[in-house]
């Protein structure tokens, strides 16, 4: 029997000795007790052996059991040793493993976090999440479980699975930002429970998570992005329960692991504290403050794919637009195939690039790029309309001198010469029609005979008639001839064909939009690269 029997035994048979002395007037000098080695006690008066002779059979009962046993723990085997340390009489799984500070308060539970990542995968940018595979490890120091006293001898630590933890206290952890998660394993899931002799006790899951990344894209594809994994205390907040990192390689990679669209740079951990009340309820308690671990991956994005597959079949096909410049504008049918064919190509490649990246409400880098590129394209095809429009022209353009100047103020305000000089004779016409007019109502025609003249030449008649009229129309064609005189446009130095103005126009093209672009790519690069 144990010592606790035994004491338990001798509290019981005293008790009964003294109500059988009191009760039967026994001299209590004469009373004998014997404990039997049973677990009975035996009471016999000395003075008279035959009369008195009772025994109490104390053996113990269902109802007062007791703890089993740890000694000589060292030679029990880890089931059953763990067996008696978690039994109901010591260990409560509900309760933590709390312990009492030198105030009288109790202590929270430290609990140490580790992660090792194998895979991380996955980031998809439509669906703004990724996949990430590793190690995750939680240490804790559970006093109840220590057997250093008990199995001084026993220095390997006892390990088990999905058993052992059942009979553990083990604290609930979550992922805050998980879409899913699951826990590894081929025949049985790999979590693993190691339990060291000072009671430290660590735990050892292999998972897999489906995790939201909030990415920006507001440089895409020149983008970086910053994934964040979240562990959170389920349900005892900070005054039970607080998450720390562990202090040596908190968060480590696979030194094979490989990514397909991002290079990783970094890392980045953190350890705080998040309030739940009312308004967010994101634990189970609901509310109070919460205990919160959470690492960062830094990743940039691999450009190769984007600049062979889209920056530089872009280039080409702006560029493949410009060779209308170098075709006659009456060649319709070819530079309109061409304006439209290398527009259709530049939208069917943008689209096919927008298609993977997530609808966002802001302007990305990419989308800049192919909006100013289909500009490009598209201003090919109005040049080309312009200039055709000049070619179909029928009037030469008067100009002052062949400069740039002249020459586009005269495309856009034509000064046509032909038409105002015919402008200036019908005028010139319509005055003197109403003059004439004027004068065979308001003047009086003389007519005079003269008489008839014989000369050396023979006879004639000279018959002449003099209208005052006459005189003031000459006045007025003449004064009408000095107006038109002022009227008439300013001298020309030169003349252009509507044909000389649309191929000036083209071989301007030729020079104006590559130059432009090249700028456009000068300011491009540099906000991407510098900003």
């Amino acid at each position: 029997m144990t010592q606790r029997k035994v004491d338990i035994l001798v509290s019981l048979g005293l008790i009964c000795w003294l109500r059988l002395a009191t009760a039967s007037a026994l001299d209590l000098r004469h009373l004998q007790m014997n404990l039997a080695g049973n677990g009975s006690i035996m009471l016999a008066s000395s003075s008279n052996p035959d009369a008195y002779n009772i025994t109490v059979n104390l053996t113990e009962s269902p109802s007062l059991s007791t703890c089993p046993s740890l000694a000589n723990a060292d030679s029990l085997t880890q089931t059953e040793l763990i067996a008696r340390l978690t039994d109901s009489c010591r260990y409560d799984r509900l309760e933590p493993p709390t312990t009492l500070s030198d105030s009288g308060d109790s202590d929270p539970v430290d609990v140490y976090a580790r992660f090792y990542i194998y895979v991380l995968k996955n980031l998809d940018s439509s669906d703004l999440q990724f996949m990430v595979q590793g190690l995750l490890q939680f240490r804790y120091v559970d006093p109840r479980l220590a057997f250093t006293n008990y199995a001084p001898s026993r220095k390997q630590p006892v390990m088990g699975q999905a058993i052992l933890r059942q009979s553990l206290w083990v604290p609930h952890i979550f992922l805050a930002n998980e879409q899913s998660s699951t826990v590894l394993g081929t025949n049985e899931k790999d979590m693993l429970t190691t339990i060291y002799p000072d009671g430290t006790v660590l735990i050892s899951t292999r998972i897999q998570a489906t995790l939201y990344c909030w990415m920006n894209f507001q440089k895409f594809p020149f983008d970086e992005q910053k994934c964040t994994t979240i562990l959170e205390s389920w349900m005892y907040n900070t005054s039970v329960l607080q998450l720390h990192w562990e202090v040596t390689n908190p968060v480590s990679f696979d030194s094979q692991l490989q990514l397909t669209e991002y290079n990783l740079i970094g890392s980045l951990y953190n350890e705080s504290i998040v309030v739940s009340d009312e308004f967010s309820m994101s634990h189970g308690a609901l509310e109070g403050n919460y205990s919160t671990l959470s690492f960062t991956v830094l990743l940039t994005r691999e450009v190769g794919y984007y600049v062979i597959d889209y920056f530089l079949p872009s280039i080409m096909i702006v560029t493949i637009s410009w060779v209308t410049f170098w075709l006659q504008a009456d060649q319709t049918p070819a530079r309109t195939t061409l304006g439209c064919t290398t527009l259709l190509s530049f939208i069917t490649l943008s689209l096919s690039q927008e298609n993977n990246l997530s609808k966002v409400s802001y302007v990305t880098m990419s989308e800049v790029w192919f909006l100013v590129c289909t500009i490009f394209i598209f201003g090919s095809l109005v040049e080309f309309a312009f200039v055709n429009t000049i070619w179909r022209r029928n009037n030469n353009l008067e100009l002052k001198k062949r400069t740039t100047k002249y020459i586009v103020k005269s495309t856009f305000v034509p000064n046509l010469k032909r038409n105002r000089r015919g402008y200036n004779r019908s005028q010139s016409t319509m005055s003197t029609t109403s003059m004439d007019k004027g004068c065979s109502a308001n003047n009086t025609v003389i007519t005079i005979e003269t008489p008839i003249i014989i000369g050396n030449g023979g006879l004639s008649r000279e018959n002449s008639s003099v209208s005052l009229a006459e005189s003031e129309m000459g006045s007025a064609s003449t004064a009408n001839l000095t107006d038109s005189e002022k009227e008439k446009p300013a001298q020309t130095f030169a003349t252009m064909t509507p044909k000389e103005v649309s191929l000036w126009i083209d071989r301007k093209m030729r020079f104006v939009f590559p130059l432009a672009f090249i700028l456009f790519n000068a300011l491009f690069w540099t906000l991407v690269y510098c900003l």
